[in-house]
This record gives structure tokens, C-alpha cells and sequence, in this order.
């Protein structure tokens, strides 16, 4: 929820459900594990307590009249639902304000994080544009926002499920990340990643869309692999269940990973036998 000058660049509901809540208490007050780059180990803490700056939506120069932290409360669409939405997902729920909150999530997710005013001035100068700063990086935060629903609307979803055999999923501080396509046929695609929560996380790639979402269960080594992409595209830290703490405070590069971790004979499909980016 929008938090005044306190403002969360990661849904601490949506942190809270990578750790432990304790009963008849909120999402946001579980404890997670968490690792910032440069830390040896994993540590303990609140999930209310990471993943977020002092006013980092708060307009400099509001209009008259206009609240300082309406960008702020934008995200508000999506936070209070996303335990629910995420329950929902988990229990194999598919239907139209699924979907379509999946979508808005995706949306809000590639716009939120601090990165996103080095990010949209690297692809201006790139254009041979001028750069934004200021307010002008909110406006242009928002048009980003809007622009990403229709597209995204059309894409290929899936939700992923990490089994209880399977180590949980984790989170980075961006919320998201770029999965590059393993097969042959799939090389230079990319898909669009979103952990949900430690046992929930969704898919989404330039397909056919069904209109909905099926669902895939995974084997093990699929959600290490996607746990160390985590770890790889996490600009600041990432975070997880207490179970997972000694894997967190291990995680290693991509190259690393796929030396250890076998990438053929179908290790990496998923207990009903598709592979990740099967369209069918």
C-alpha cells in the first residue's frame, strides 16, 4: 500500500511471501532471508524492512492542488490483492481478473524499480534523445506503464509451480528478470520471469496466447536454474525463505551454475514432460 515518504519499490506483501509469517500476522511482517551483493552470507530480516527508498515516487514540483505521492499510490491497484491473487495462482485458479491482474502486476513490476531513470535514459540516448530527470522521470514511468498492458495482454503466460521436493523460489529487487530461451530453435528469445511467491512464479514469452494460463509443475533443477538467474540480474540483493538461506549465501554466476547443473536430456523439463517455453 502507498506508504507516504516510506515507499516500497518491491511490494512488502509480495516479500513477505518468500518467508515465514507467524499466525494472524501480515504478509509484510514475515521473516525473510535476504543477501545483498557483496555479502558472504544470507541474512534475517522483516520483509517490510528491504525494498524500498525515502520518497522515491514523491514529486518534486506537484501541480496545484495535485498530492505529492500520487505515483505512489498508483500501485495501490495491484498491492492489496496480491496475497490473494497469488493464493489464487497457487491453487490452479484461471479466469479473466487472474489474468488480467497478472498483467498489470507485470507492468507495474518493469516500471517500479530505482533502475528505471538510468534505464529509460540509456534507451533515450540511444534514440538520440534527450534524457528526463525530475518529475519527468514519474510521466515517463507512467507512459511505460500504460504502454506495456496491450502487448502484454497478448503474450504467452504460464504459471510455474516449485514442487516441496524442489528448493523454493526466491526474489530479486527488481521483482523480474530475462530468462534466455534454452532450445535450439528459441536462440536470441528472451521470456519475462515474475517469482510470486516461494512456491508460485510465472512465465511469459512472444506466443500464441491461449487467452489464459496453463500450468507447469517443475523438476528441481529447473527452479536452481531460475533461482541463480535471480541471483545473476538481482542489482542490489535478493531474498528468500529461512530454508533456503545456505543456497542464498552459495549462489554463484551463471556460468558457474551451468557448469555444475546438466542443461540436456530434458533436465530441465518440467514433471508433465514439457519443456519451459513448450507452446503447447
Amino acid at each position: 500500500m502507498s506508504s507516504g515518504a516510506k515507499q516500497h519499490y518491491v511490494p512488502a506483501a509480495l516479500i513477505g511471501g518468500f518467508g515465514e509469517t507467524a499466525d494472524h500476522k501480515r504478509p509484510r511482517d514475515a521473516v525473510v532471508c535476504w543477501r545483498r551483493r557483496g555479502w558472504g552470507v544470507a541474512r534475517e530480516t522483516k520483509a517490510e524492512a528491504i525494498g524500498w527508498h525515502w520518497g522515491m515516487y514523491r514529486l518534486e514540483n506537484p501541480a496545484h492542488g495535485l498530492d505529492p505521492d500520487v505515483v505512489d499510490a498508483v500501485w495501490d491497484v495491484i498491492e492489496p490483492g496480491i496475497s490473494g491473487a497469488v493464493r489464487r495462482f497457487e491453487s490452479g485458479t484461471d479466469t479473466a481478473g487472474e489474468r488480467e491482474w497478472l498483467v498489470v502486476y507485470a507492468s507495474m513490476a518493469g516500471v517500479r524499480h530505482p533502475d528505471f531513470k538510468f534505464a529509460i535514459n540509456r534507451w533515450l540516448a540511444e534514440w538520440g534523445k534527450p534524457g528526463v530527470r525530475g518529475d519527468d522521470v514519474h510521466r515517463v514511468r507512467l507512459e511505460a506503464l500504460e504502454n506495456g498492458l496491450a502487448p502484454m495482454r497478448n503474450w504467452r503466460w504460464r504459471i510455474l509451480h516449485s514442487p516441496p521436493e524442489a528448493p523454493r523460489f526466491t526474489l530479486n529487487d527488481r521483482a523480474w528478470s530475462y530468462l534466455p530461451q534454452l532450445r535450439r530453435q528459441a536462440r536470441g528469445r528472451r521470456a519475462l520471469y515474475l517469482p510470486l511467491n516461494s512456491r508460485v512464479a510465472a512465465v511469459a514469452w512472444l506466443g500464441e496466447s491461449t487467452g489464459g494460463f496453463d500450468h507447469q509443475v517443475l523438476r528441481p533443477n529447473w527452479v536452481r536454474w531460475l533461482n541463480t538467474v535471480t541471483w545473476t540480474t538481482a542489482p542490489t540483493f535478493v531474498v528468500g525463505h529461512r530454508d533456503e538461506a545456505a543456497a542464498l549465501s552459495a549462489e554463484r554466476t551463471m556460468g558457474e551454475a551451468e557448469k555444475a547443473i546438466t542443461l540436456r536430456n530434458g533436465s530441465f523439463q518440467g514433471v508433465t514432460g514439457k519443456y519451459l517455453f513448450d507452446e503447447v
